[in-house]
């Protein structure tokens, strides 16, 4: 009984420090998340959370992150947070304007498994890019209050990759 209340004891330990039995909680680092050491197992389900570039005031397209010379970021922005929160010595944002978020997912080798995305609620508008795919839009993206209209589009999306680096 005490052994078994023992390890009972250090499993809730454990797990209080370690929510997953792996501890692994991969997080976007200066716009990369690198997921090649995850198993690659049937499923997993992994935030997007971290450090996204950031490009203030810039409508930014797949093919613009394809190009020899890729834009560089303004900042790497936490996510999730408000852009409001993002700022450095020399950067600082609006409450008003527009952006492009762009992340790198590694993926490991050889993966076969569908992906796919969970969409939160949100309340502005967007264009969702997985490489040269559009995935899904909110509303109508713009760069001023008249070309833009918010938009109420939660969605669950599905990707298959055809190749081990996402471009978001």
């Amino acid at each position: 009984m005490k052994i078994r209340l023992s390890l009972f004891l250090t499993f809730i330990i454990i797990s209080a420090f370690c929510p997953n039995l792996y501890c692994q909680k991969p997080a976007a680092i200066k716009g990369v998340l690198d997921l090649r050491q995850i198993p690659n197992k049937d499923k997993f389900i992994i935030n997007l959370n971290g450090e996204w570039e950031f490009y203030w005031k810039k409508m930014l397209h797949p093919h613009d992150f394809n190009a020899p010379f890729s834009p560089k970021p303004d900042i790497y922005g936490k996510v999730p947070s408000y852009w409001t929160e993002y700022s450095d010595n020399n950067f600082k944002t609006g409450k008003y304007g527009y952006a492009t978020y762009h992340l790198t997912i590694l993926l490991p080798k050889n993966i076969i498994n569908r992906l796919a995305f969970d969409v939160p609620v949100f309340d502005s508008s967007f264009d969702l890019w997985v490489n040269d795919i559009l995935l899904t839009s909110n509303g109508q993206t713009g760069k001023s209050e008249e070309e833009t209209k918010p938009g109420y589009a939660p969605g669950f999306f599905r990707y298959t990759p055809v190749s081990d680096t996402l471009s978001i």
